[in-house]
């Protein structure tokens, strides 16, 4: 049993399931053939003892109710086929008187030596042989007006019935082999057509490599299991592609983005080390590195929160503040770069505003927004910041008078690294992820960043946020 069990492990699946099913439909297909002969041969036997009993009772009842005992037989008795044939169907009779001697018999009877059986119950058929032919026989008395006047034998050959049996078992004994086969090969075929989406499956999946990730399985037209499994795989292929890109993306970004520092600050020490330099020299490159230094930890910080939002591994924690609060405290944050450009901050309603959210992601929000206005906007140039309240929503506006943004550019400012270049926003530095980092955080905290903005005339910036209600 075990060493079957090893032999069916090492066949492929199609065979597997066509000999299964073949299993399966032979166990039936015996059983039907089973069934089927059982049936035939009990209704073959049961019209020969239907027949048997039929004549002997007609023999019966014609003595029983003969008025004058005359006769044996009713009159043309032996004229009729079953009496006078050999070849078909033939019912042999033999009548005997009390002393057991032949009276009369059918005609096809030649050899009238059936033997009356004392022991064998009466209109109760039994089988014998006779001259080498196997019989299906029945006894009874004559009796007439309760006196008995002889005895019936009635035999019925076997012989013809028992050769459709064996005809009808032969023939099922050879289709039986025939249609096992033929199932064989019918469910091996249709194992092989019901698998072929999986041999798809796995040539879809050796071609796929790193270099290319856009191959998918082709769905079945049937909307069946294999269908849902080739859909199920092709998402997965999706997220996977997705999730490749972004790695490749980050990857690609994280040294485009760190190259720029780090070069400046390997050619800042290069020059120091070329030789002797003032106190105030050193002082004044190391201070410069130090900033490239700071730069580049913003930088590393930046792509971190980035990837933690894409990878959806941020968790808020949620708690009450003053929006109010958060706003002075990012003006804090940026009073050197406000101060250094000379920009003039407007406010403009800003009241206590409890808000029952994430501080620290809404307190980068705001950072970014704000770094972005005090960017863009010129020297001595002005930034309006205003807040009101509307259907149980606050309202945060950053308004400066920077250059603007096209139009057509509006759309792509959430984008990573979009930046509106042109000879008037250079020289200004940035890794264009502040906004897309505005955007991705907003989206977790449940708040909404609009942007508006004309050419030459500015931007305006609004974050709505939900407010704190007991």
């Amino acid at each position: 049993m075990v060493i079957y069990q090893k032999m069916f492990k090492k066949l492929s699946i199609k065979n597997r399931i066509a000999l299964i099913y073949s299993f399966s439909f032979t166990v039936i297909l015996g059983l039907i053939f089973g069934v089927l002969f059982f049936v035939v041969k009990n209704g073959v036997n049961q019209v020969m003892y239907e027949t048997l009993n039929e004549e002997i009772n007609s023999h019966v009842n014609f003595v029983l109710h003969e008025p004058i005992f005359k006769s044996y037989v009713p009159e043309r008795e032996w004229e009729e086929v079953e009496h006078t044939d050999l070849a078909l169907n033939p019912v042999f009779i033999a009548i005997y008187d009390n002393d057991f001697n032949l009276v009369e018999h059918s005609p096809n009877l030649v050899d009238p030596k059936f033997q009356w059986k004392k022991n064998q119950a009466e209109n109760t058929p039994y089988y014998t042989e006779v001259n080498s032919i196997k019989m299906l026989m029945s006894q009874a008395q004559l009796i007439h007006h309760g006196e008995k006047v002889g005895y019936v034998i009635v035999a019925l050959s076997t012989k013809h019935n028992q050769l459709a049996l064996e005809y009808l078992e032969t023939s099922l004994m050879f289709i039986f082999p025939i249609a096992v086969l033929l199932i064989f090969i019918v469910a091996r075929y249709s194992a092989s057509n019901s698998i072929r989406p999986v041999f798809k499956i796995i040539d879809t999946a050796q071609k796929i490599t790193e270099t290319n990730l856009n191959e998918r399985i082709p769905l079945p037209k049937n909307k069946d299991e294999l269908f849902q499994l080739s859909k199920t795989i092709n998402d997965l292929l999706d997220r996977l592609e997705l999730q490749i890109i972004k790695a490749k993306q980050f990857s690609a970004d994280a040294s485009h983005e760190l190259r720029t520092p780090l070069s400046i600050i390997k050619g800042t020490l290069e020059v120091l080390i070329r030789r002797e330099r003032k106190q105030e020299e050193y002082q004044d490159k190391i201070q410069y590195t130090l900033q490239q230094v700071d730069r580049l930890y913003q930088l590393v910080e930046q792509f971190l929160l980035l990837s933690r939002t894409e990878n959806n591994s941020i968790k808020i924690f949620k708690s009450t503040f003053d929006l109010k609060e958060e706003i002075t405290n990012c003006l804090v944050r940026f009073d050197f770069l406000i101060k250094e450009k000379s920009i003039k901050i407007v406010l403009e309603g800003l009241q206590p505003m409890l808000a029952n959210n994430s501080k620290e992601y809404l307190g980068i929000i705001i950072d970014n927004i704000l770094s972005n206005a005090i960017k863009y906007t010129p020297i001595h140039g002005s930034i309006i910041i205003s807040c009101y309240l509307k259907n149980n929503k606050y309202h945060i506006v950053f308004q400066d008078n920077g250059k603007g943004i096209q139009p057509e550019f509006l759309k792509e400012l959430h984008e990573r690294h979009f930046r509106v270049l042109d000879e008037k926003s250079h020289d200004i530095s940035g890794y264009g992820l502040g906004l897309n980092i505005a955007y991705k955080l907003a989206q977790l905290c449940n708040a909404l960043i609009s942007i508006q903005s004309t050419k030459e005339k500015g931007t305006e910036v609004t974050l709505t946020i939900d407010s704190f209600t007991d």
